[in-house]
């Protein structure tokens, strides 16, 4: 009997301590696992079903420059057709139609919208919901506005997501110009940030297209300004948004403009006259402070500019296709500037279609291809807040 208590209470000394890894927050486990090779993280991806899931939801794969992880969508030769197979599968999977008028905002493959219309069956009716969907790796999420939150359709929210930073995205939905409300996919909550801008700024009407670029979202304001604002929590309110003072050629009679991006770069694009011209956004720091300059990337003299800057409506500048859309009375424009063999130029109308129509004057951003899975945690205290929607193959 005594031989047997000992042996016990050896066998109690040689017991491994419970893993002060699991302790770990789960942002620290996954930069551990990002650091492995990927034949150690197969190796872990064994061990047990949270580190496989941490592995397969947070870790980042190698971009390769032959297959880069975001791509630009065929849109061309017929926009019509592409546009329609895309929403057709958006409806399906929200089993209710739509259009790109509820289309808020696409970034870097993910598209966002927002209505109370959805029939899923996990879906409480007559509920406003964010849908954040990937049409290529067959995702779809929907989120529930949070409390506080106005349900109108004027609302306007933004998506942050940029699979080389991170495969959790984030929706940022503007609350007026003094607040901003954030949804991370990461966590499963809202936070809201409050942010502090001049008063001639805040009375000033903001256009509704917004650019994500390294943790910053980027919003024109119809007083000359472009509106940059971090959408990670910082120390000091004051540091959370910067004013950056448009191109001087901005103001001058007739001017109009707009901003888009392209591989990192946030771009402004400038039409008047007879000329359209592109610009790329230079921060330089010094000493912890941010200036910027606008450095000119092109400029396009054409004849065929002056009625369409005179009279028509420029919607939007495509940088991976070098289209731009104008709109004059009832006909939308594009101009293609291209290098094959000659150089030559070349304008023509887009073939009426509701859709394509909508789309380029509604949303007008570039349509992405992203090939890389997106990840979320669904939120453990209120499960019914975020949801994982079946999708059509």
């Amino acid at each position: 009997m005594e031989n047997w208590i000992v042996r016990k209470k050896r066998t109690m000394r040689r017991r491994t301590p419970k893993s002060f890894f699991n302790r770990l927050p789960p942002e620290l486990q996954s930069n551990i696992f990002d650091k492995l090779s990927s034949e150690e993280q197969s190796i872990s991806m064994c061990v047990s079903h949270k580190w496989r899931n941490i592995i397969l939801n947070t870790t980042l794969p190698n971009e390769s420059l032959l297959q880069p992880f975001v791509t630009p969508h065929n849109f061309l030769p017929n926009p019509y057709r592409e546009l329609r197979n895309i929403f057709h599968w958006c409806s399906l999977v929200m089993h209710c139609e739509t259009t790109p008028k509820k289309l808020l905002d696409t970034c870097n493959g993910l598209y966002l919208f927002c209505h109370k219309n959805g029939m899923a069956p996990n879906i409480i009716r007559d509920v406003y919901y964010y849908y954040v969907m990937n049409p290529i790796t067959k995702q779809c999420v929907a989120v529930q506005k949070s409390i506080g939150q106005k349900s109108g359709s004027y609302s306007y929210a933004a998506l942050a997501y940029d699979p080389k930073e991170s495969r959790f995205f984030r929706i940022v939905r503007f609350q007026g110009h003094r607040h901003i409300n954030i949804f991370s996919s990461l966590t499963g909550l809202w936070t809201t940030l409050t942010i502090n801008l001049p008063e001639h700024i805040n009375k000033s009407k903001w256009v509704q297209k917004s650019i994500y670029l390294k943790g910053s979202i980027y919003r024109l304001s119809k007083s000359g300004h472009l509106i940059r604002i971090k959408i990670d929590p910082q120390e000091n309110v004051s540091n959370q948004t910067e004013v950056i003072q448009l191109h001087s050629d901005c103001f001058v009679n007739g001017s109009k403009w707009e901003i888009t991006s392209k591989d990192d770069m946030v771009m402004l694009v400038l039409c008047r006259g007879l000329n359209f011209w592109l610009f790329e956004l230079i921060e330089c720091v010094t000493n912890n402070s941010s200036s910027y300059a606008w450095d000119m990337i092109f400029h396009i003299e054409n004849e065929e500019f002056l009625p369409l800057n005179t009279h028509g409506q420029l919607l939007s500048y495509h940088p991976y296709h070098d289209l731009i859309f104008f709109k004059r009375g009832y006909h939308v424009y594009f101009y293609i500037d291209e290098f094959i063999g000659n150089y030559f130029t070349n304008f023509a109308i887009v073939e009426y279609s509701k859709i394509v129509y909508d789309y380029i004057r509604n949303c007008g951003q570039p349509l992405l291809d992203c090939c890389v899975p997106f990840a979320c945690t669904l939120d453990k205290k209120n499960p019914g807040d975020f949801l994982r929607l079946p999708v059509p193959q």
